[in-house]
């Protein structure tokens, strides 16, 4: 009789867990309705649009099948050119994933090993001899930063970058530390190309955007071949506004140089999710990518940013579920993008953009606020001047200056990154300090320097 009670309570449980599973998949299966996925995209896009916040292409898909095909915004505002499925954005660190999915390639071929030390393909980078690939792939090298306006600025010769990266000193021993580095993926673009014996971007053509038939990328420093591409753009000091480039961002290979587009990138997911030759599951991290986990549901994940563009795209395996995310407009919206994006498929609170009221600031007050501020948690300088009548910033060398709006006495909003700027007189009147509040962070304090 026991037997017979456990065993019904046992069927019972299973029935009961087969219905539950049920319930969720469907409640899963209703979600990613097309019609209400597309129409839950607009209602988390639009509101950034109308701010001035975004200008792009969303594309999600389930499977082989489409869920949201969208475009919002101008490729070009000052020829008003409006975005297009097909338009071509630079996807900034996007492009790690396909530099790290080229030395993977080249490892099955048994061209290159997680092991190699760097000094073996590029001799001369201190510590050159027990960096390893694998620390490249999981930017945990140690490798020297470069901080020069030219870099931004100027496409050096790949032999220019070397001689350079050769020169500074390390961040730390190899492994003994996790800092996020464009250089490390530099030096795996010239391991790439010493291992395979052809150019970085030729390689990337013939072994991945070839075979994925995928026409609308490649490989750029800083123009983008003629094509139906998306002019970078930022925020302007009046809301709402948003101003081009004064010139593109330039970027060396490896680390953000490919260009591309949503239906492009979606072919990427595809072949990721059901491409052995590109499943990343087969490494004990999913290098190029970050490995997430929001509300319970596993995913991998890529952001980037170059000045003017945002972009980012997800993939959740078990669901088969892929988004992309292509931008124009460089603002404070790019932070918000993974958690909306979840909470857009699978159901949940999206956000809508901040308010920053306008505020009319004395000449007199903004040119006190200028000066060079330094704070011990960041090791770059950050610099304040007047520019065009307006308060605007850059860190360090970075040759493109960014405006502060403001919106009270002394208070700023900083629409590129959603964050708060106050800033601290003595009782002189002089300012003696500013404080950044990034939204879900804790305050940043910086001491003024000078003038």
């Amino acid at each position: 009789m026991k037997r017979f009670l456990a065993s019904s309570l046992i069927l019972s449980l299973a029935i009961s867990g087969l219905a539950l599973t049920a319930t969720v998949r469907q409640s899963v299966q209703t979600l990613m309705n097309a019609a209400g996925i597309a129409a839950r995209v607009d209602d988390w896009i639009q509101p950034y649009v109308a701010a001035g916040d975004f200008s792009g292409a969303v594309l999600i898909a389930e499977g082989d099948r489409v869920l949201a095909e969208k475009r919002y915004g101008m490729a070009d505002f000052v020829r008003g050119v409006p975005n297009r499925i097909g338009t071509r954005f630079r996807v900034a660190s996007l492009s790690k994933t396909f530099t790290a999915a080229a030395v993977e390639i080249l490892i099955d071929r048994g061209k290159i090993h997680l092991s190699d030390p760097l000094g073996s393909y590029v001799p001369g980078i201190a510590n050159g001899g027990q960096i390893t690939v694998e620390q490249l792939l999981s930017h945990q090298s140690g490798v020297g930063a470069l901080d020069t306006a030219d870099r931004y600025r100027d496409c050096l010769d790949p032999s220019e970058w070397l001689r350079r990266l050769r020169q500074v000193k390390p961040l730390f021993a190899p492994g003994k530390g996790d800092q996020y580095s464009n250089e490390g993926y530099f030096l795996l673009a010239l391991i790439v190309e010493r291992a395979s014996g052809m150019p970085y971007d030729r390689f990337l053509q013939e072994n991945i955007f070839g075979p994925l038939g995928m026409k609308d990328t490649g490989s750029a420093c800083r123009e983008l071949p003629p094509g139906p591409n998306a002019a970078g753009h930022v925020p302007g000091a009046a809301p709402r506004s948003v101003v081009p480039l004064p010139f593109n961002e330039a970027v060396e290979i490896g680390p953000g140089s490919i260009y591309s587009s949503a239906r492009d990138m979606l072919a990427w997911l595809r072949a990721v999710d059901t491409n052995e030759a590109f499943s990343v599951g087969r490494f004990k991290y999913p290098y190029g990518w970050g490995r997430r986990n929001y509300s319970g549901r596993n995913l991998i994940e890529q952001s980037g940013i170059l000045e003017g563009y945002d972009a980012h795209m997800a993939l959740y395996s078990q669901e088969h579920i892929r988004a992309v995310v292509l931008g124009n407009i460089q603002s404070g919206f790019f932070n918000r993008i993974p958690k909306d994006l979840e909470a857009v498929l699978f159901g949940g609170k999206i956000s809508r953009p901040p308010e920053a009221n306008p505020f009319r600031a004395a000449a007199q007050e903004l040119k006190s606020c200028a000066g060079e501020y330094a704070t011990d948690a960041i090791p770059y300088h950050q610099t304040l001047a007047i520019q065009s009548d307006a308060l605007a910033m850059r860190w360090g060398n970075f040759p493109f200056w960014r405006g502060l709006a403001p919106i009270g006495k002394d208070a700023f909003f900083f629409r590129y990154e959603y964050a708060t700027v106050r800033f601290t007189r003595d009782k002189a009147g002089n300012v003696i300090q500013m404080s950044w509040q990034w939204e879900g962070g804790d305050p940043m304090v910086f001491r003024k320097l000078g003038p």
